[in-house]
Parts: structure tokens; C-alpha cells; sequence
């Protein structure tokens, strides 16, 4: 993340394949379908947008098919387990959408109050160790509980020592929170908070996605995905009976399983994408802004600096609400550049890539 105050230019989509659907199922899901009507993003007002789009295509279900009446009573554990889909991804939405996505001011309040835990990546990178042969992190347990009293002149310091030797301390100071950013962190001005682990602005969420709550906006558009496929194969059943009905039905029918599909396109890519990030340790804003953050810049293409093998960032992404604060340091360029060599048949039979 640069600085705060540097005026970022537009960037220019990488060629890589994989970034470009994503671009533009962000923009499409974030700046919303409606949400051109909305000046000042009501956090509240999104949020009922949200449930009366879920209550609209939902009981939309129930008005246009006249056999759901006999599968309520035939197939109850059908209908039942549809509702409760519903039901989860509502919670899972509210749940999303009130958590904090960890905000720099936190970690500095946990430092002086408790503890927080500072790892290096360069120190812990399985991929470094696993090819020298070596399967234990070196990483000693005083490492591992760094402090616990922080001033700001020791958190001063200890973002210094996250950063490569010669790093401008102006490109991490924020300009709008006069706060020194540890890696990975940008300034949000929705939240007006330095948000760890940025990954970008939810607008129908009313919150940032960051480092605490990624993976529950994950499990959030997996439940979504599918509750829209669930609910679309409910409107083609419905539009493929031969039963009399008003011809109304079968128009409305018709317009909400077009906008449906169209939704469930864009949440298709969204949950790909972030499937994707999670695996190998990125963010959002880092794909899309890769040349733009100066410890990013000449990091070889193929190179993920954060990554510490798939299965060693599952786990941290599935359970790094649960961790505390784990700041990454960026890794040292000798390193990075030992990782742009291509695994070999021994690394992959080792699973040293994971």
C-alpha cells in the first residue's frame, strides 16, 4: 500500500487471465445494482435493500409456482432445507456486515492493553524452508509474543522492521490518521480507518473487508451463490409446468429469472476470485494495484510475497479472526526472487508447494 496522500493513477489491467473477471464483478457488485440512486451510502438503508431483494426473489418463489403448496406437504425436508439456506445467508449477511474488518487503531490498543503477535514472513515462509529440506519453523516463542506495552514510538519501530531496508517512512505514514501502516494496510475513507489487510469497500455490506472478517465474507457470497442457483432451478420449475396459470406469472417469472441469472454470473466470478486470493495469500487491492504499492514494485509476476504455501494460507484465512493480529513483514528480495523458480517433479511429489 503506498502512501495514503500519492494520487494513484489508473492502472492498466494485467494480461493475466485470472484478474479481469474479477474487475469487473467488483464493480458490478460493489458499486451495485441501485446503488447509482443511492448519493449517501445509508449503512441501514443498504441493508434493508438487501433483505427486500432476498424477501422479493424468494416469495416471488412461492407466488409463481402453484405446486409448492404439494411439495410443502410431499417434500417438506425440500422445502425446509431451502429455508433454512435462506435463513443462514440472511444471519450470515448481518453477521458480515456488523463485524470489524481489523483496523490499525485495534492493533495498537491490543499492543498496549494485552499483546500482539508480530510474524515475519520471511521468517516463517514454509516454501524457503520446505525446499532447503527443513520442515520446522524457526520461529522462537519469544518472536512469536513480541510486546506487551506499546507506545507509539515502539509501534514506530516495530512497522519499521516489517518493511525492506531503505523503505521511505513517508510512503507508510497515513496522511488522514497520522498513523504508521504496517504492510498491507490502506486507508479507507468510507470508514475513515487504517484498515489492516485491505482488501476493499463493501458497499451493500456498509463495511470494509480486511484481515478479520474476509473469510466470513467468503463463506457469505458461498451461501449466496448458492442460494441464487437454488432459487433459480425454483423459477424454471416453476415456468416449465404444464398447469394452467395467469400469463402475469409466467412474465414476471420470466424478468426475475433473466436479472437472477445475471446476479448469479457476477457472484460466480466474485466467489472465484476470492477463492483464488485466499489461496495464495492476496488481497484485492494488491491484484489490482500490484504496480502501484511500492514494496510490490519488481516483485517477479508469478510471485505471491505473502504466500506461505496453500494450505499454510487456508489456515490463516479460515482462522485468522480467531488468531489475534498477525502482521506479515514483506519478505527480502533474495527470497522472492528464489521463488520465482519453478517447482520440480520432487517439490510437488513432497507437497513442498503446499
Amino acid at each position: 500500500m503506498a502512501s495514503s496522500s500519492a494520487v494513484e493513477p489508473s492502472f492498466r489491467l494485467s494480461d493475466r487471465g485470472s484478474i479481469w473477471c474479477f474487475i469487473v464483478s467488483m464493480g458490478f457488485l460493489d458499486l451495485g445494482l441501485w446503488g447509482f440512486f443511492i448519493e449517501r451510502r445509508s449503512s441501514l438503508g443498504l441493508r434493508f435493500t438487501v433483505l427486500l431483494m432476498h424477501v422479493m426473489f424468494v416469495g416471488a418463489v412461492f407466488i409463481l409456482d402453484p405446486t409448492l403448496d404439494w411439495r410443502i406437504h410431499e417434500e417438506p425436508w425440500y422445502i425446509g432445507l431451502y429455508g433454512v439456506l435462506v435463513l443462514l445467508t440472511l444471519v450470515q449477511y448481518f453477521y458480515t456486515a456488523g463485524s470489524s474488518p481489523g483496523y490499525v487503531i485495534d492493533v495498537m490498543r491490543a499492543g498496549s492493553m494485552m499483546h500482539a503477535t508480530f510474524v515475519n514472513t520471511a521468517a516463517l515462509s514454509k516454501q524457503s524452508n520446505s525446499r532447503n529440506g527443513n520442515t520446522n519453523s524457526p520461529t522462537s516463542h519469544a518472536q512469536l509474543q513480541k510486546l506487551s506495552a506499546m507506545t507509539p514510538t515502539s509501534w514506530a519501530q516495530m512497522v519499521v522492521d516489517l518493511y525492506p531496508p531503505g523503505s521511505n517512512s513517508r510512503d507508510w505514514t497515513c496522511t488522514h490518521c497520522r498513523v504508521v501502516q504496517p504492510p498491507r494496510t490502506r486507508h479507507c475513507h468510507d470508514c475513515d480507518k487504517c484498515v489492516l489487510q485491505f482488501d476493499h469497500h463493501c458497499i451493500w455490506l456498509g463495511t470494509c473487508i480486511g484481515k478479520k472478517n474476509h473469510c466470513r465474507f467468503w463463506w457469505y457470497i458461498s451461501e449466496e451463490t448458492i442460494l441464487c442457483i437454488w432459487t433459480a432451478v425454483l423459477y424454471i420449475e416453476s415456468l416449465r409446468l404444464d398447469v394452467d396459470k395467469a400469463w402475469w406469472k409466467d412474465f414476471v417469472g420470466v424478468i426475475l429469472l433473466a436479472v437472477l441469472i445475471f446476479i448469479l454470473i457476477f457472484l460466480l466470478l466474485l466467489w472465484l476470485f476470492h477463492s483464488y486470493i485466499a489461496v495464495t495469500n492476496q488481497t484485492t487491492y494488491e491484484v489490482a494495484r500490484r504496480k502501484r504499492i511500492f514494496y510490490l514494485r519488481g516483485v517477479p509476476e508469478r510471485v505471491h510475497p505473502f504466500s506461505r504455501g496453500i494450505c499454510r494460507n487456508l489456515y490463516d484465512f479460515c482462522c485468522s479472526s480467531q488468531k489475534g493480529y498477525i502482521l506479515e513483514a514483506v519478505p527480502p528480495r533474495e527470497e522472492l526472487e528464489a521463488r520465482a523458480a519453478r517447482y520440480t517433479c520432487r517439490d510437488v511429489i513432497c507437497c513442498r508447494c503446499c
